[in-house]
């Protein structure tokens, strides 16, 4: 079995994580918080979130008495308890509250188990050839409306406010963070247990599957220029980081967003690829 991964940033603090463990492996991608205030010691509460999640998986994931969605549900309840010591929970507005979007697989048994929470995704080829992705649409959409404002305002790079964001789609992003973990809205890894249930499960037989790849958001531009069967031939070829440095050259290419439609020039990028061709 060949295991790869890496993650990517150009700011200061990652707000993207990966884990590993003996029978998973797991992607984190902390959303961008849309206020200045932050609670916790180091000063990014995103990064904490994602570095306090991280390890809380380590050291449950493994635990196959307990499912995917009981897990995570028990980790919300700490996380909020935990992050709590820091500031009253009721008193933050949608736009202030922690969120990320969570990709995982688990071997169980003859089963590999998928969970999705998010805009994260999760990529399986199976030996057939057949390639699915495992992610959530809703998220994508409210994005769309931003990017589409981007891509119209022709003279926005003397309009932005706040982190590279002109007020009018800063004002569309806080107006989005209210659709969070709401009927009709969309749902994310955040401070709700009932948004757990929301997420995507899937099971696939494990000596079916021959590749399987997890990544964050970030990696969107690839998208304009690979099919995921093709990302994943690419990857078996060239490895993560290559990747990831021909993503980061795209980004730079195209810095205005004219012909890669995403919210940020450089987006924090993170793959796990898993690769069970040499299976017997």
């Amino acid at each position: 079995m060949r295991i790869e991964f890496h993650t990517d940033t150009v700011k200061k603090s990652n707000e993207d994580i990966y884990g590993l463990t003996k029978r998973g492996a797991f992607v984190i991608d902390g959303a961008s918080a849309l206020t200045d205030r932050s609670f916790v010691p180091d000063g990014n509460d995103v990064s904490w979130m994602v570095q306090w999640w991280r390890d809380y998986l380590d050291g449950h994931l493994d635990d196959t008495s307990y499912s995917i969605k009981e897990i995570l549900k028990e980790g919300v309840r700490k996380f909020n308890w935990e992050y709590g010591r820091y500031v009253d929970l009721d008193s933050l507005e949608a736009h202030e509250q922690l969120s990320a979007g969570i990709a995982i697989l688990r071997k169980n048994g003859d089963i590999l188990e998928s969970f999705v929470l998010g805009d994260v995704e999760i990529s399986v080829k199976s030996r057939k050839g057949e390639c699915s992705i495992v992610t959530d649409q809703a998220l994508k959409g409210l994005d769309a409306e931003v990017i589409d404002l981007m891509r119209r305002n022709h003279h926005r790079e003397k309009q932005v406010v706040f982190k590279g964001f002109t007020e009018q789609e800063l004002d569309v992003l806080i107006r989005n963070r209210k659709k969070m973990n709401v009927p009709g809205g969309y749902y994310i890894l955040g401070h709700s247990v009932e948004a757990i249930d929301m997420g995507i499960y899937r099971t696939f037989q494990a000596d079916e599957i021959e590749k399987c790849l997890l990544s964050t958001d970030g990696i969107v531009p690839l998208n304009y220029k690979y099919t995921r069967s093709n990302l994943l031939e690419r990857i078996k070829q060239s490895g993560v980081r290559e990747v990831i440095r021909e993503l980061r050259g795209m980004e730079e290419s195209d810095r205005e967003k004219r012909s890669i439609g995403r919210l940020k020039t450089h987006d924090d990028a993170t793959l796990i690829y898993l690769d069970f061709g040499l299976q017997s």
